[in-house]
């Protein structure tokens, strides 16, 4: 029994870093694509009954241009 607490203190001490390494440099990356502007802009969302799911439902996204009123 104490032998595996050991082991599981053990792997939890060499995963936890590797988690937090990945994940920094996921934070970094994704920084870094924004301020190049390479990942693309996101679309304007609007709320109406109208037209059903929006943008953050999974929906299409609504554009200042296509929108007359």
């Amino acid at each position: 029994m104490k032998f595996a607490i050991l082991i599981a203190i053990a792997v939890l001490g060499l995963l936890i870093p590797l988690l937090w390494i990945t994940g920094t440099l996921t934070a970094a990356v994704y920084m870094l694509r924004q301020r190049l502007g390479a990942a693309h802009k996101e679309g304007a969302v609007a709320f109406d009954p109208q037209l059903g799911l929006t943008m953050a439902d999974g929906g299409d996204t609504i554009d200042k241009k296509e929108k007359k009123e």
